[in-house]
């Protein structure tokens, strides 16, 4: 099966996000899945720890200031970074995970 090409997947925007208590992958989706309610995403990174747990999501870029509105709106979760490349995210988290 033939990709498809760069136009037809569409923009999107990686939203790297710092949730207060430790959290698996599934209570990550839900809290996120309550904040963003019918917004279309995708949660690919989470990394767990003792203190706060870091996530990554993709949205499209329609929705990237209203994601991110509505994220920062619970008081839980703070977004930290959002850019068009998931590299871009990664490096600003973990700069963001020494610097704690």
């Amino acid at each position: 099966m033939a990709k498809l090409n760069k136009t037809a997947r569409g923009k999107h925007r990686w939203i790297g996000i710092c949730i207060d208590q430790p959290s698996s992958r599934e209570e990550v989706e839900s809290a996120i899945r309550g904040a963003l309610g019918d917004l279309s995403w995708r949660l690919y990174d989470v990394k767990q720890s003792e203190g706060p747990t870091h996530a990554i999501l993709k949205v499209s870029l329609e929705d990237h200031l209203s994601a991110l509105s509505n994220l920062n709106a619970v008081a839980s979760i703070a977004t930290i970074t959002s850019s068009g490349k998931v590299r871009l995210v990664r490096s600003r988290l973990s700069a963001f995970e020494i610097s704690e």
